[in-house]
């Protein structure tokens, strides 16, 4: 028995999935994407599933325009649950946006087809700079800026992520084993 298998084994018993610790896992390992599941805590600390799926449905448009991969789907619902579960602020901003969509949209906001959505955000100016201005005639004004500020946000958490990275040409966001051949051979 070597080091690391004893310390591999640790890990285990204590409930410590290994690869959280050494950072790297194998693409199968990292393939899914849950949606967050309420901790029987504190259950006002996670948003709900609906909640999640609106703003994941409204990342979609705003970051990419399109329908995302599941890996891609996987940065902002990380991004999310790290916001929430650190910031009651976030959370409570979240919660707020998720309703506002649904309200607006008159259902669902997620269960619009991308090419609605799309236009809708275009419609309310949902994606652009939150604007600074005394009097506005929109009913909702306040809910209309904080909607811009969401979408700033996931812009920011889903470019912060490595499918962010991914759009730029990083194959390896850093912190996560990438190719070992690439880094032990002489440069050409």
């Amino acid at each position: 028995m070597t080091r690391r298998g004893l310390i591999r084994r640790a890990l285990l018993i204590l409930g410590i999935v290994p690869t959280g610790v050494i950072g790297c896992a194998s693409r199968r390992a990292t393939g899914r994407v849950t949606l967050p599941v309420r901790d029987a805590q504190d259950p006002a600390s996670q948003l709900s599933t609906a909640e999640v799926e609106n703003l994941v449905a409204f990342g979609e448009v705003v970051v990419e325009g399109r329908t995302l991969a599941l890996a891609e789907r996987r940065s902002l619902v990380e991004h999310l649950e790290g916001r929430t579960k650190r910031s009651a602020r976030y959370r409570a901003l979240y919660r707020s946006a998720a309703s506002t969509l649904d309200h607006l949209a008159g259902g669902p906001f997620a269960s619009l087809a991308v090419s609605e959505r799309v236009e809708f955000i275009a419609r309310h100016r949902l994606a652009s700079a939150p604007e600074l201005q005394e009097e506005d005639l929109d009913p909702l004004p306040a809910e209309i800026r904080a909607l811009q500020g969401v979408a700033s946000d996931l812009i920011h958490g889903y470019y912060a992520s490595p499918a962010g990275w991914a759009v730029v040409g990083y194959e390896t966001f850093p912190g996560r084993c990438g190719d070992l051949a690439r880094y032990t051979r002489a440069e050409s």
